[in-house]
């Protein structure tokens, strides 16, 4: 009895030890960029500019901006958000209902790819957060997808945007660092049985929704770039043992190419900034924060790739 005992102990040992293994593994391989929201760029000694990570949400306790935030953004050059807001006051040939329309099926609906049942949910939905009918039939999975969302229950503009305003109030040369056309590409190119089973997934997720933003939230006050990517990635199936392809495919198309196109664009202000802004700056980058994460991350990018010396500030 205590042999079998003592074996049991071993399996159950070994399996946590497996798991574990796994675990580590499949979430960013001991990742780098893993903790910090703001970043110092510099290269050959000298300071281009800022990164700061954002989350794209409207809610006080994520938008009261830290004063070490305010005062290197208010003495930066340059202002560089990810994207333009999708209105025709800053993307006169790119606004919302442009986009929007690239964002639906033109000859078919999303029953024709997802079913009746997966059609269905998305239209109640959508309709009942205020999305015109057309655009809830039409609508394709992937975008779907991004579109199921609880209503803020917050007013005023999202951290990006706010610092928008400010720059242009401030007269700093205003960069974007993601077209519409390279979002929109990266989502193109996702496989259609991803985009289903992704779309079905968040339908499940739904009624969680509020309980996944709530964790963003607080991993996102303590800067902890891991725990805000396992929160908004909660409705997937994160089998550690058999991992799910569909995951491997949304962080594919939804940050790690997208990241690719940010760093290359990102790193222009920061070098036009040490041929003609030395000491006057640099630009004040904003980029969602699960951007920053881990080897496959703009910063890593910006390190490995672009040879910027990347160092953490802190808050406290």
């Amino acid at each position: 009895m205590f042999k079998n005992f003592s074996k049991k102990i071993q399996y159950t040992c070994i399996t946590a030890i497996i798991i574990s293994i796994f675990s580590g593994i499949y979430f960013y391989n001991s990742s780098p960029y893993t903790k910090g929201l703001f970043w110092e760029v510099s290269k050959n000694g000298e300071v281009l500019g800022h990164i700061y990570g954002t989350i794209h949400m409207n809610d006080e306790k994520v938008t009261r901006l830290n004063k070490k935030v305010i005062d290197i953004f208010d003495n930066s050059f340059g202002y560089s958000i990810e994207a333009f807001p999708s209105s025709h006051l800053w993307n006169p040939y790119h606004g919302f209902e442009n986009i929007k329309g690239r964002m639906m099926f033109e000859n078919k609906t999303l029953a024709d790819v997802a079913g009746k049942k997966t059609a269905n949910e998305v239209f109640e939905i959508l309709t009942k957060n205020g999305v015109n009918k057309d655009y809830a039939t039409r609508i394709k999975p992937w975008a779907a997808m991004f579109s199921i969302a609880a209503k803020s229950k917050h007013s005023g503009p999202i951290v990006d945007h706010k610092l928008l305003d400010l720059a242009s109030i401030q007269n700093k040369e205003i960069y974007q660092i993601e077209s519409p056309e390279e979002l929109l590409a990266a989502f193109y190119a996702m496989p259609m049985d991803s985009q289903v089973e992704l779309l079905k997934a968040k339908i499940l997720h739904f009624p969680n929704i509020q309980n996944a933003l709530d964790k963003m939230v607080t991993a996102y006050l303590e800067e902890d770039l891991e725990a805000l990517m396992d929160a908004s990635t909660s409705f997937v199936d994160k089998n550690i043992i058999f991992p799910n392809k569909h995951l491997d495919v949304y962080l594919k198309h939804s940050v790690y190419i997208r990241n690719i196109v940010m760093a290359h664009y990102m790193q222009m202000p920061f070098l036009y900034g040490l041929d003609r802004h030395k000491g006057r700056g640099g630009t004040f980058v904003c980029v969602g924060a699960l951007h920053l994460l881990g080897d496959k991350g703009v910063l890593n990018l910006l390190d490995k790739q672009y040879g910027f010396d990347i160092k953490r500030i802190y808050f406290k």
